[in-house]
């Protein structure tokens, strides 16, 4: 049982800032000028991460060569490259069933998604680079530590991990230099604070990864699934004229919950940076804000043939029904083949067994009062498996 008490939430962060670190750091995965321009833009390195920071840069040194050989072999293609469709987005909140909803539809063969060694590597997504995916497969838990959800190196994964390894901005900075955790979030995610070439930049690297993938499986229909991108929508839609939208949403007591549960996992994991003093409640309360706020005022921008929107229990309960209606709602063709290879998977998936977490009273008061506009949009109660101590 996952506990966000005051207290546990202390000892939840000494134990993280006391735990070994893994060698592997997602920052490995950067062009040399990008990885320079992380370590100029922050400070305040933790002990704890020297090993990892030694290890980044001598992987981003001896990946140099290839990264640059990469980008002499493909920078003309890619620039002239264009996409036969623009993609499709999975967005929502951290912790609503994106994951859940990408593994689902990343089993139609009809789509093309990153995978983990892709999106840490994707100066070398068209190399091919088997030693380094060897490395990352050798260094991968079998399964998230926040939750259950399974690891691998051929999984489907979100992309913004590679955006930060295309260029500086890049919302994993929030785990990486918790000390700036709400600037990081403002400028990755809404480049609030940002020169116009920060920005330029950070929307190059966007159309660069979706032509590297849409080159390396030959023109398939692009699926990607990013929460940060919750925010973005008018964004990706100036870059991606024809992309489409799955937008899905979960009881906000529960993502609540268990993002306070995931914010310690990956400070263990990514964190550059002490983060004894970081308010972490404080950002989650203030990430769902401006995030679901954001969508909400975009999603009205977007025609309903382009933008379908789906909920946690939805998929969870009726899988299939509920993806076949996503199917037609958004013109995705090859519905029965593609409901075919997801009905196995989904399946399968009857038998995860979610965590159970417990929130305070002031927790869920404050969850009623700062979320209410959430809680008007989408009526959700105090689930039963959530417990108020």
């Amino acid at each position: 049982m996952s506990s966000n008490s005051g207290s546990s939430t202390k000892w939840d962060v000494q134990r993280a800032m006391t735990d070994r670190a893994p060698l592997l750091h997602p920052l490995a995965g950067c062009d040399l000028d990008t990885y320079l321009s992380h370590l100029r833009f922050n400070s305040q390195f933790s002990e704890r991460s020297l090993k990892q920071r030694i290890l980044a840069t001598a992987v981003v040194g001896l990946r140099q060569p290839f990264t640059a050989l990469e980008n002499l072999n493909w920078k003309a293609r890619i620039r002239d490259y264009k996409l036969p469709n623009d993609p499709i987005f999975i967005v929502g909140h951290w912790r609503s069933g994106t994951t859940h909803l990408h593994n689902l539809l990343s089993r139609d063969p009809q789509f093309a998604f990153l995978d983990f060694g892709q999106t840490a590597m994707p100066h070398n997504l068209l190399s091919h680079n088997k030693l380094g995916r060897h490395f990352i497969s050798k260094a991968l838990p079998k399964k998230r530590g926040y939750d259950n959800v399974e690891l691998a190196i051929e999984e489907p994964q979100e992309e913004e991990m590679a955006l930060g390894s295309l260029n500086p901005l890049g919302y994993y900075s929030v785990y990486y230099f918790p000390q700036n955790m709400k600037q990081h979030f403002e400028r990755s995610v809404f480049l609030n604070g940002t020169t116009e070439e920060e920005a330029a930049g950070f929307c190059h690297a966007y159309q660069t990864l979706a032509k590297k993938l849409s080159l390396a499986y030959n023109g398939k229909q692009l699926l990607f699934k990013n929460p940060p991108s919750t925010a973005r929508i008018t964004l990706l839609k100036e870059l991606f004229p024809g992309a489409r939208f799955i937008y899905i949403h979960r009881n906000p007591y529960e993502v609540f919950a268990s993002s306070m549960n995931r914010y310690f996992r990956l400070m263990n994991v990514f964190a550059w940076q002490d983060f004894e003093d970081v308010d972490f409640e404080e950002m989650v309360f203030y990430k769902y804000r401006r995030l679901i706020g954001a969508y909400l005022d975009q999603r009205r921008k977007v025609p309903d043939t382009d933008m379908a929107e789906t909920t946690y229990e939805k998929i969870t309960e009726d899988p299939m029904g509920e993806i076949e209606r996503l199917f037609d709602q958004l013109r995705i063709p090859n519905k029965k083949p593609g409901l075919e290879a997801i009905s196995p998977y989904a399946e399968k998936k009857k038998t995860y067994k979610r965590n159970v977490h417990q929130l305070t009273q002031c927790q869920v008061d404050r969850i009623q009062k700062d979320w209410e506009f959430a809680l008007k949009e989408w009526p959700y109660e105090i689930p039963e498996g959530i417990e108020v101590v």
